[in-house]
C-alpha cells in the first residue's frame, strides 16, 4: 500500500471504467423494483382481482356522478326564461365559454403538476442511480396522455351534455376536447424542463380562465352572439396530427429533463395528494401556489404613504401583497365578470340561485385578498412583529379580503340594482362583502385537523370528523351571514329591515373573527 501511495518508479493508476453491460436501464431499474414490492406485499391474485374490479367501480360511479351533474346543469340552462327575461346568450355561446375555461385549467393543473416524474421515493432513490432517464419516466409519459385524453373526453361530454347537446354533439365534443387537452398536456410537458417558462405558462392559464367570464359580458354588452363550440372535422384532425407530432418530440426529449425538477414535481405531488386526503381545501391551495415555479421579480419598491400606524401597516402590506399577484388580480376580475354572466342563466339571476351563486364568488373573491391571514397564519411571527393587540390585527386583516369581496358582490348586483332602480342592492352586496372577509379571515386562521376525533361510517367509506369540522370554519361565518342577502333575493326586494339585518350580521361576523382564543 505505501509502494502505491508513494507512486515512486511507477506511472499513473489506471482508469476505472465502468462495464456497460453491467448497467440496469431505466426499465430494469423500475422492473426490478417492482418486484421487490410484489415479493413483500403478499397479494395473491385474488387481491389483484379485487384491486382491478374496485378501480372500474370507482371509474364508473365517476363517471355517473359526471352525468348526473350534467344532467341538472341542463335543467338549470334548460329552465323557462319567462315573459320579462331578457337573455341574449346562446346554450351553444356557454358552452363554448365553459369548454374554454374548462381547457384552461387543464392547462394550468398540467403546467403545475407536471406531466413527467417519478415521485418522490423515485427522486431519492432512481434518480442517482447510473440508469437512463427515460426509462424511468416512461409509465408517467403513458400516464399523462392517457389522463390528458380522458378527462378532456369527459370534461368535455359533460359540458356539451349540460348544454342542450345531443348525443352525437356529445360525442364529437368529447373527440375535440380531448384531442386539445392531449396538445396541451403535451406543450406542458416540453416547457416543464424551463422553471421560469412553466412559472409563465401557468400565469398565462390562470389569466386565461379569468378572460373567459370577461369575454361573455363582452357579449352580453353586444347584444348576444351564437358562437358555435363545434370545431369541424378537418381541424380536429389537424390537432391530432401536430398533437401525434410534438408527442414524439416530447419522447425524445423527456431525457432532458433535470434532477432539480423531478424533486420539485415529487415534492408538489406529495403535499397536493395530502391535502386531498385530509380534506384541506387551504392546504391543496398551499400546494398549488407553491408548483408555479419561478416567481416573478419585483422591480419597483411600493409607496407607503398612506401607513399612519401598524394597523395600517398590515392593511398596506396586504394590499401591496394583492398588486403584486397578477393572477389573483385576472381572477378577482373573472368573477366580478362571472357574477354578471350568470343573470343570463333564469335560474341563477334571482332567488336561491343567485344567493348560492353570489356568497361562493364573494367567498372567493375574499380569499383572494386574504393571502396575507394565510402567510401570518404559516408564519406565525408575522404578527407577533407588529405591535397592536391580537383582535385589531385580525381587524386589519379584515380589510383587505372585504374589499375584494365587495367590489366583486357589488359588481355583480349592478343587473338588480339597473332592473329595479333600487341602490339599497349596492349597500346590501357592500355589507354581505364585510362577512365574507371576515369568514375570510377566520378560514386563514383555522386550526388545522382533529385527526384523534372518531370517523363517520358512509357508503363511500370512513370520514374523518375532525378534517370536516376543520373545514366548515369560515364557510359557517360565510352561510349563516348571508342570511339577509338570501331573504332579500328570495323576496326580490332589498328593504330597509334587510339593510339593518345584514349590517348586524356584519358586526357579528367582525366579532367572531377578532375573538383570539388565550394559548
Amino acid at each position: 500500500m505505501s509502494e502505491l501511495s508513494s507512486g515512486a518508479g511507477r506511472g499513473p493508476l489506471p482508469e476505472v471504467r465502468t462495464d456497460p453491460d453491467e448497467l440496469l436501464t431505466g426499465r430494469e431499474l423500475r422492473t426490478l423494483t417492482a418486484r421487490a414490492v410484489r415479493a413483500r406485499a403478499d397479494a395473491g391474485p385474488g387481491e389483484v382481482v379485487v384491486d382491478v374490479a374496485y378501480a372500474v367501480v370507482s371509474a364508473l360511479l365517476a363517471v355517473g356522478m359526471v352525468a348526473g351533474a350534467a344532467n341538472v346543469v341542463r335543467g338549470v340552462l334548460l329552465a323557462d326564461p319567462g315573459a320579462d327575461a331578457d337573455v341574449v346568450l346562446s346554450a351553444s355561446t356557454v358552452r363554448a365559454l365553459v369548454t374554454c375555461a374548462f381547457l384552461a385549467v387543464v392547462l394550468a393543473a398540467a403546467a403545475r403538476l407536471g406531466p413527467l416524474g417519478v415521485g418522490s421515493a423515485g427522486a431519492r432513490w432512481w434518480l442517482p442511480a447510473p440508469s437512463g432517464r427515460g426509462g424511468l419516466l416512461s409509465p408517467s409519459y403513458a400516464r399523462a396522455l392517457l389522463a390528458g385524453a380522458g378527462l378532456g373526453a369527459l370534461g368535455g361530454a359533460a359540458i356539451a351534455l349540460g348544454t342542450a347537446a345531443g348525443v352525437v354533439d356529445a360525442a364529437r365534443a368529447a373527440l375535440a376536447v380531448g384531442v386539445v387537452a392531449v396538445l396541451l398536456v403535451v406543450v406542458a410537458g416540453l416547457v416543464q424542463p424551463h422553471a421560469r417558462a412553466t412559472a409563465r405558462l401557468a400565469r398565462w392559464a390562470d389569466v386565461a380562465v379569468a378572460v373567459v367570464p370577461v369575454a361573455g359580458v363582452a357579449l352580453v354588452l353586444r347584444g348576444g352572439a351564437d358562437v358555435t363550440a363545434t370545431l369541424p372535422p378537418l381541424v380536429v384532425l389537424v390537432l391530432g396530427a401536430v398533437a401525434a407530432g410534438l408527442a414524439v418530440w416530447w419522447w425524445t426529449r423527456r431525457e432532458r429533463l433535470g434532477a432539480p425538477v423531478l424533486r420539485a414535481q415529487g415534492s408538489v405531488l406529495d403535499h397536493v395528494g395530502g391535502a386531498v386526503l385530509s380534506l384541506d381545501v387551504r392546504e391543496l391551495g398551499r400546494a398549488f401556489a407553491r408548483a408555479g415555479g419561478a416567481q416573478r421579480r419585483v422591480r419597483r419598491a411600493a409607496s407607503l404613504r398612506v401607513v399612519r400606524g401598524p394597523a395600517t401597516a398590515v392593511v398596506a402590506a396586504d394590499l401591496v401583497l394583492l398588486r403584486r399577484s397578477p393572477t389573483s388580480l385576472a381572477h378577482l376580475a373573472g368573477l366580478a365578470a362571472l357574477l354578471v354572466v350568470v343573470h343570463q342563466v333564469p335560474a341563477l339571476a334571482s332567488g336561491f340561485g343567485a344567493f348560492v351563486v353570489l356568497v361562493a364568488a364573494g367567498l372567493r373573491a375574499a380569499h383572494l385578498g386574504a393571502e396575507g391571514a394565510r402567510t401570518a397564519d404559516l408564519v406565525p411571527v408575522l404578527d407577533a412583529l407588529v405591535p397592536v393587540g391580537a383582535r385589531v390585527g385580525r381587524l386589519a386583516r379584515v380589510v383587505t379580503p372585504a374589499l375584494t369581496a365587495v367590489v366583486c358582490l357589488g359588481l355583480g348586483v349592478v343587473p338588480l340594482a339597473l332592473g329595479t332602480g333600487d341602490a339599497r342592492w349596492l349597500v346590501l352586496a357592500g355589507l354581505c362583502g364585510v362577512v365574507q372577509g371576515a369568514a375570510a379571515v377566520r378560514s386563514a386562521y383555522r386550526t388545522p385537523p382533529d385527526w384523534s376525533a372518531p370517523l363517520l361510517a358512509t357508503p363511500a367509506g370512513g370520514i374523518p370528523t375532525g378534517a370536516a369540522a376543520a373545514f366548515r370554519v369560515g364557510p359557517d361565518v360565510a352561510l349563516l351571514g348571508s342570511v339577509p342577502l338570501g331573504v332579500a333575493l328570495l323576496v326580490g326586494s332589498a328593504g330597509w329591515g334587510t339593510l339593518v339585518a345584514q349590517a348586524l350580521a356584519a358586526a357579528v361576523a367582525l366579532a367572531v373573527v377578532s375573538h383570539v382564543r388565550s394559548r
